[in-house]
């Protein structure tokens, strides 16, 4: 998700943006993406206290998630056997193992787990990221043979059958990685001189469109099932009809789309004060749960949100998230991950004494 290569962009694009301005457009969406991403975190406890709550959460699961593995399809490289298999597994797999240890006893710590056993094939919350990142960057060996329809027709196939089938689910976060794969194959093959269409004005005012109507769908729909939008879990876990998921989430992956197209067309091209901090989004979202799930234990999320709670909290996300992309933070955990096999191997054998 931090990667970011420009090279597959030719001289044409030069007359449209500048090589700095390409950055900063893609550093601003990621920046604004976690955001997004942390304060769906810290609203959801509260989500049953108003209906704006309850559909706003929805909305933005419609599409942040969606739009974030979008963009790591973007700038994903093709994958030769065997050349980065290592690579991505240092990448994506080691600090899964490392941080699914160290949420367990954190969890265990604050209350929120009753035992410190390591579940290493159910990531704890916000880890499923990485595991399917894994999946996601391995599965091009595969889609990187096709042509562009087939791959992508593939993907959205595998997405809609992957809820049919009762072991595809938490477990090794298999259930997710299926469904959200179109949108990390669509960004693959995006063409990378078409970036540019969404930010032309006309285009733009139409993008702009579609938020509010994902919203309006959101807010209207009553009895639409709308655990359809995480992707965590077969249909017949949580739909009363589970013949119906499959239409249900090719819909759901449609509002994808058009979030993501929305969400891109709003995302300014010029460098700005908060440009970055969109760098370090992966560090972010592996460190948000520290604060997050520590608020749950202290049980301030039981309180009614107020409009004065709900702009804190907005605050509080836009804050948390600016700390943990900072360059202080990033300084340390660079440091820290040099070592990371060392204190992985720490950890384990704690907890084998325990």
């Amino acid at each position: 998700m931090d990667q970011v290569s420009f090279d597959r962009y030719n001289l044409e694009e030069e007359l449209f943006m500048s090589q700095s301005q390409r950055t900063a457009y893609f550093d601003n969406a990621k920046f604004l993406l976690m955001i997004l991403v942390v304060f769906s975190h810290l609203l959801q406890p509260f989500i049953g206290d108003q209906k704006f709550y309850h559909d706003l959460y929805y909305f933005i699961f419609t599409f942040h998630m969606p739009a974030f593995v979008f963009l790591a399809g973007y700038f994903a490289k093709p994958l030769k056997k065997g050349h980065k298999l290592r690579e991505l597994m240092k990448k994506f797999l080691l600090p899964y193992v490392f941080f699914q240890v160290f949420y367990t006893v954190y969890y265990w710590l604050i209350g929120l787990r009753e035992s410190l056993k390591i579940q290493l094939l159910n990531p704890q919350w916000a880890l499923w990221f990485l595991l399917s990142m894994f999946f996601w960057q391995l599965s091009l060996l595969i889609f990187q043979k096709m042509s562009k329809k087939q791959a992508i027709l593939l993907s959205i196939g595998l997405s809609i059958f992957a809820g049919y089938v009762p072991f595809l689910n938490q477990v090794l976060t298999l259930q997710r990685t299926f469904v959200f794969l179109p949108f990390f194959i669509i960004g693959f093959y995006f063409p990378k001189n078409e970036m540019r269409f969404l930010l032309k004005p006309k285009i733009r005012t139409i993008s702009l469109l579609f938020l509010p109507i994902i919203y309006t769908f959101i807010a209207f729909f009553h009895g639409m099932n709308k655990y359809m939008v995480f992707g965590s879990k077969p249909y017949d876990d949580y739909l009363s009809y589970p013949l119906f998921g499959g239409p249900l989430r090719a819909v759901f992956f449609v509002i994808g789309l058009m979030g993501i197209i929305g969400f891109l067309s709003l995302v300014p091209r010029e460098h700005l004060f908060f440009t970055k901090w969109g760098k370090n989004t992966l560090l972010v979202y592996l460190l948000q749960g520290i604060f997050i799930k520590g608020l749950r234990a202290l049980a301030i999320t039981d309180l009614n949100l107020s409009v004065l709670g709900f702009v804190t909290l907005v605050l509080a996300s836009v804050l948390l998230t600016i700390l943990l992309a900072s360059r202080p933070i990033r300084f340390l955990y660079a440091r820290f991950e040099r070592g990371l096999s060392f204190v992985l191997l720490g950890f384990l054998l704690l907890m084998l004494t325990l």
